[in-house]
């Protein structure tokens, strides 16, 4: 064995046994796997059935390869000659400069199941063809810890404890779901298709599914026109866009939406949802809430330090030109990610320091919920920001501390900072309230519903 045979399969082995850290496969749907899968299967029947002997057996040919077209070497790929993959080369290069942390690993493992539950949620003909579109819909859900209610049966079918159910294995006549109970499952996009054809359908809850996104929404309103009542609370990766989705339910009468007054402009598209639809009523939407959060970021806008790009993103320029980012027309931003959202190095998450006095930084990071600080200094994990990230901060802060190094306030973690007397202002919704008061106290109208028309029409305004 060579010297090149020997880094070859060095090579092969050390990417196979690090493969599980770094290497991010290329994104797949399961029918892409499918036609692959039904491609290879019939190449190799071809291959098996090559010559037929009068006596009825096949002969295979003993190189496959005698068998494919032959191409020009012009035209011949990396793995028609038989050379290494320039994925793996680059991979074995740049091995020591991707991010092998704990957190990636984790990132890593529920990016492969969310690839596997894509391929386990899709429709499968034969379920829906034995049993019809209600009873293969039953299976479905039950299956993946939903509950279930017919037409005409005030039971709800779901699992037991032993994660045992009872269902009828066959076709039953004039049977028909009307009510899905599918909170705290992990139902995605794919998982909907499912639930087509679904005509009795009333009432879908979906609170807390951490997969029902924008891309959900808009196929829930396509596929179940006769829906009634929606619990979309917790579902916290629908936008205001996505929930415009619904325009077509013209039957929707409820909507629960608790939890999600921290998505940007979630109550303008409520509001609006309320005006094309005449029957419905969106539930848990906390309007002041929202329009606090409107007026916030009318605050940060007015700032001098404060541009706004092409984007509509928000950045804070400090003394040097620098720019911070603050607010982002995105839902989510990633503090250590390239553009394709694939993680690198948390040593280069950015420790530069804005060139401002601490009053003016505390001020627009006050305004921006605390955005600034946190993708300034950066999470450890590099994707949230909890207590342990917390208490990271503050033993960095305190090893600096006993080495005589001083910590920038700008960079100490929430609660371990000078606090700074930020100017009081009056927001508007108080002197709407104010105002409203003065002009029909005599009404008996209550105080909480004072303050939700109230946040309404400002919203409105907005």
């Amino acid at each position: 064995m060579n010297r090149v045979q020997i880094s070859i399969r060095s090579m092969k082995t050390s990417a196979k046994s690090y493969g599980w850290v770094h290497k991010w496969s290329r994104f797949k749907r399961w029918q892409e796997m499918q036609a692959a899968h039904a491609e290879n299967v019939q190449e190799k029947q071809r291959n098996q059935s090559f010559i037929k002997l009068p006596t009825g057996l096949y002969i295979t040919p003993e190189r496959p390869d005698d068998l494919t077209p032959k191409k020009a070497p012009a035209d011949m790929t990396r793995k028609d000659t038989g050379q290494l993959p320039m994925e793996l080369l680059t991979w074995h290069t740049q091995m020591r400069y991707v991010d092998h942390s704990i957190d990636n690993i984790k990132r890593y493992r529920r990016y492969k199941n969310f690839q596997h539950m894509q391929y386990d949620q899709r429709v499968i003909p034969e379920r829906l063809l034995f049993l019809g579109a209600d009873l293969a819909a039953a299976h479905f859900l039950v299956h993946r810890g939903a509950a279930v209610k017919f037409v005409g049966d005030d039971n709800w079918y779901k699992k037991d404890k032993w994660n045992r159910y009872s269902l009828p294995g066959q076709k039953v006549d004039n049977l028909f779901i009307e009510a899905i109970d599918a909170s705290n499952t992990q139902i995605m996009f794919e998982g909907l298709e499912n639930l087509e054809n679904l005509s009795h359908l009333r009432l879908l809850r979906l609170a807390n599914c951490e997969f029902i996104d924008d891309w959900s929404i808009g196929r829930i309103g396509g596929l179940l026109p006769n829906l009634e009542m929606l619990d979309l609370s917790g579902c916290h990766r629908i936008s205001s866009k996505g929930l415009m989705g619904l325009k077509n339910s013209k039957k929707l009468k409820f909507l629960r939406l608790e939890g999600l007054s921290d998505i940007k402009n979630l109550g303008k598209s409520a509001l609006i949802l309320e005006d094309l639809l005449p029957k419905l009523k969106v539930l848990g939407m906390d309007y002041e809430a929202a329009f606090r959060q409107v007026e916030a970021e009318n605050r940060l806008l007015e700032q001098e330090r404060v541009v706004l790009d092409g984007k509509g993103n928000a950045f804070m320029e400090d003394d040097n030109s620098r720019l911070f980012l603050v607010m982002s027309t995105s839902s989510e931003e990633r503090a250590v990610t390239d553009d394709n959202d694939n993680p690198i190095m948390t040593s280069t998450v950015r420790r530069e320091i804005p060139k401002m006095s601490d009053l003016e930084f505390e001020k627009i990071n006050a305004l921006s919920g605390g955005k600034l600080r946190h993708l300034l200094v950066g999470s450890p994990s590099g994707y949230e920001w909890n207590e342990t990230t917390e208490k990271i901060l503050e033993h960095e802060a305190s090893l600096n501390l006993a080495d005589d190094v001083i910590t920038d306030p700008k960079m100490l973690p929430h609660g371990k900072r000078p606090e700074f007397e930020l100017e009081e202002s009056r927001s508007k919704l108080e002197d709407a309230k104010i105002q409203f008061l003065k002009e029909f106290g005599g009404n008996l109208i209550t105080e909480e519903e004072d303050q939700e028309e109230n946040s309404k029409k400002l919203l409105k305004s907005h």
